[in-house]
């Protein structure tokens, strides 16, 4: 399988698609499957959303043709950003350390 700068490629894919109800975005490949998961805070537009399909869509660009995905892009203001370790974590929104 190809190796792919995860971090890289999703800094490259959020240029200009971070709208400001995204909280926390997590992203990486493990066993041939790109696991992807952006959270927004409950009011965000499906607009917003979609910004996060956006930097999918370019992700999975650099990414081996067959790779599978396991994919969440949801609305949720009070999940805690910090998931595991938080070693995938690739955006935090500022404020959120606040809980620590």
């Amino acid at each position: 399988m190809e190796i792919v700068n995860i971090p890289q490629s999703v800094q490259k894919a959020l240029l200009g698609e971070v709208p400001a109800t995204l909280r926390f975005l997590y992203a990486h490949i493990s066993s041939g499957t790109l696991h992807y998961r952006a959270v927004f805070t409950d009011d965000a537009t499906d607009e917003h959303l979609e910004c996060a399909s956006v930097v999918l869509t370019e992700l999975l660009a650099d990414c081996p043709s067959n790779i599978q995905l396991e994919e969440s892009i949801e609305r949720n203001s009070s999940i805690h950003w910090r998931i595991g370790s938080g070693e995938h974590l690739l955006f935090l929104r500022h404020g959120e350390l606040s809980d620590i």
